[in-house]
């Protein structure tokens, strides 16, 4: 009997067991992977030269000053919708007064010319028979008991309205206060950028900055592979597999990362001299600069990559990987599960690009592929 007891509890706990140790094995392999890459960063940050280094201090600078913007500008948007609501809430408590108001002036105007006439209960006893006095008698209590929470309803109505007021008065300050902070934010990112435009001139008008940047991104490109072929393409979680559809299913079906055009297309040269492109470049529409998922998987890179600037590697899982660079904001990070169109990023201009851009690649089993054949066709 013990020993059937002990069996039927095995069995109800070994799946927790499993779940505890798979669930270690899975941080394990999460941490052992960031080791390995912050060693294979420091190996290529050690690699930079003063020209890489002088592009991630302006990178860093870049990116901070676009996140402090970016809240900066939510901060404003967040209060512009509060002081409208409050507004809203002022007009709704005016409105409601003002109806009380002229309720109140009927009851006052009627009772008026009720003052001169006989009593009450004598134009019961008169116009009325004995039997329906108790219902004027009810009607009449009704009337004072309305009267009464009328006056109730307009004092408290009263004291929501100057507190209304009261918080108008402090949220049009916040505002104010977060419209000159935005003001601040929106210079030292324009600073920022004009920082960047100037070492993309001084780059353009030195031959030997520019075979120094063009090594540079000689070497990043090999430098990517590398990464690419130690990332492996395991991914390193299965509770999310009801959510994941296999990518090369949906080939020539994906939808791209980016609302925008192609601007450099797969094995051009951006310049003479430069690496052939083993992705696109995608410049984004105005107001689509959102970076996406095209298809599931889990975030296998996402930190600073020399000319790359800020990148993310997505695996699918199959030996398919995605590139997503340049970007000015990462929003997920190593490890992180993403579904289908998720917003992984905002595209940018951190590492070797003077605009905003996209610089998107698909890798199967570490060899670059044209994504025209994996998105769906552009108009």
């Amino acid at each position: 009997m013990r020993f059937f007891f002990f069996a039927a509890l095995l069995v109800l706990l070994l799946p927790q067991f499993l779940w505890a140790a798979d669930s270690n094995s899975k941080l394990q392999q999460i941490r052992q992977q960031r080791i390995e890459l912050g060693q294979l960063r420091k190996q290529l940050e050690a690699k930079l030269g003063e020209l890489g280094r002088s592009l991630k201090k302006l990178d860093v600078a870049l990116v901070a000053a676009r996140s402090e913007a970016r809240r900066a500008n939510a901060d404003v948007r967040r209060a512009d919708k509060k002081l409208a609501e409050l507004r809203q809430q002022q007009a709704d408590l005016q409105q409601r007064i003002a109806r009380l108001k002229r309720h109140m002036h009927r009851e006052a105007a009627l009772a008026y010319r009720q003052a001169d006439r006989s009593a009450l209960w004598l134009d019961m006893l008169f116009d009325a028979q004995v039997a329906d006095i108790p219902h004027r008698q009810f009607l009449l209590s009704r009337l004072v008991q309305r009267q009464q929470q009328d006056r109730i309803d307009f004092s408290e109505d009263m004291a929501a309205l100057r507190d209304t007021q009261q918080q108008l008065n402090i949220q049009r300050s916040e505002l104010a206060k977060l419209r000159e902070l935005k003001t601040k934010q929106q210079r030292r990112l324009q600073l920022a950028r004009s920082e960047k435009k100037s070492l993309w001139r001084k780059v353009k008008h030195d031959a030997g900055l520019k075979k120094q940047r063009d090594r540079q991104l000689a070497k990043q490109e090999k430098a990517l592979r590398q990464l690419l072929k130690g990332l492996g393409s395991t991914l390193l979680r299965s509770d999310n597999a009801d959510d994941w559809q296999p990518m090369r299913k949906q080939k020539g079906r994906l939808p791209w990362p980016l609302e925008g055009r192609i601007v450099a297309n797969f094995r051009s040269r951006p310049a003479p001299g430069r690496p052939r492109l083993a992705g696109v470049q995608l410049a984004p529409r105005k107001g689509g600069g959102q970076v996406k998922a095209i298809a599931a998987g889990q975030v296998r890179y996402a930190d600073w990559f020399g000319g790359y600037g800020l990148m993310m590697i997505v695996d699918h899982g199959d030996g398919l990987m995605t590139v997503y660079a340049h970007n000015d904001a990462l929003y997920k990070q190593l490890g992180d599960w993403v579904a289908k169109r998720d917003v992984l990023a905002d595209a940018g201009s951190t590492g070797w690009v003077r605009n905003a851009r996209l610089y998107f690649e698909v890798r199967d089993a570490g060899r670059p592929v044209n994504p025209r054949r994996w998105c769906r066709k552009k108009n």
